[in-house]
């Protein structure tokens, strides 16, 4: 994602005459019209907390944390974890989740609770040097409630550029991948992994922001950065899929967290420019968060949280308990636990 954003940004700048500069500083500027009913809380973090998996059983949030701004600015960084906040103390302490396995440098995570009982934890593992080592998928079992150990990792010449995964058995999972802006790409594929082999199930996706699973598993939701869009797709039992609706944002989508109502709620990059600028001289870049209603006929899109990026910026999605919202940054070092009103 964050790659993706800023290339994908900076080269429309690039394009920008010096009187079209104008109007490119007027929408990194532009006004936000803020909004939430609700309060709001911050916990820090010591890295950003980019995606965001609960355990809504044991009120527990499972956070990417990776200091990803000094990953944009070329730094040599500490590696990166998976922490555990917990939703039931309301001082919300942070630890680690994780025990074994290889360095860590997390993205996208899911959650997995199988038919047994048992609950899994996937992460997506990018190697230090991204030009040139591989990237991998991470799995590790809950071996006392909220405490997982690493059992095994996996690879594949298919997963190139992994942004967001999401499982579907203990040993099966999609990878939704970034577009290479440098190769002058405009789509690329989503991975499955049916615990053997990689496939490619879908060739044509507009850079994959984030992907989640329906409750029973049979249908899939790809958020597509550079399309504005979200397409929901049909799983067949072999991991194939196929389109079965479209819905267009205003926006560009980032993480999707799946609610207990089966509702969809969606990170979004409201202003791109804003965002690539965030990370060039640090200017605020907008937080957004939409609720996607999936009961009706129609797709009813809700607006929930808008920030101008004083409370939180470069927001990458938000992860639904109860009456609780935790929303989660590409960069900032914290996670923001809000309170809504309007249930």
């Amino acid at each position: 994602m964050l790659k993706k954003i800023i290339l994908g940004a900076l080269a429309g700048i690039v394009l920008v005459s010096a009187a079209g500069g104008l109007y490119l500083y007027s929408l990194v500027n532009a006004d936000v019209d803020e909004y939430f009913a609700g309060t709001c809380e911050a916990v820090t973090l010591p890295g950003s907390g980019e995606d965001i998996q609960i355990d809504r059983d044991k009120g527990y949030a499972y956070l990417s944390v990776l200091d990803r701004m000094g990953v944009a600015q070329g730094e040599e960084i500490d590696p990166g974890m998976v922490m555990r906040l917990d939703l039931n103390d309301a001082a919300y302490p942070v630890t680690a989740a994780l025990q074994g396995g290889p360095e860590l440098h997390p993205h996208g995570l899911s959650l997995l609770r199988a038919a047994d009982g048992q609950q899994y934890l996937f992460v997506i593992n990018h190697p230090a040097d991204r030009e040139n080592g591989a990237e991998a998928i991470e799995r590790y079992r809950e071996t006392s409630p909220g405490l997982y150990t690493h059992l095994e990792s996996f690879a594949s010449p298919l997963i190139t550029r992994a942004n967001d995964m999401v499982a579907v058995g203990p040993r099966q999972f999609y990878v939704a991948q970034d577009v290479d802006r440098t190769s002058g790409d405009t789509y690329t594929d989503l991975v499955y992994f049916d615990g053997d082999d990689y496939s490619v199930v879908l060739d044509d996706v507009m850079s994959g922001g984030g992907i989640n699973v329906s409750a029973d598993l049979k249908n899939l939701y790809v958020s597509e950065t550079g399309g504005q869009r979200v397409r929901v797709l049909d799983r067949r039992e072999d991991g194939r899929v196929t389109v079965i609706d479209t819905i267009q944002l205003e926006t560009s989508p980032d993480n999707i967290d799946v609610a207990g109502d089966g509702s969809l709620w969606v990170g979004g990059h409201s202003n791109v420019a804003a965002l690539a600028m965030h990370f060039i001289v640090g200017a605020n870049a907008p937080s957004q968060i939409l609720r996607i209603d999936m009961a009706g006929e129609t797709n009813q899109v809700e607006e929930i949280y808008m920030d101008a990026g004083d409370d939180i910026s470069a927001g990458s999605g938000g992860a639904t308990h109860n009456n609780k919202l935790l929303i989660g940054s590409i960069t900032a070092r914290k996670v923001l636990v809000c309170e809504r009103t309007d249930i």
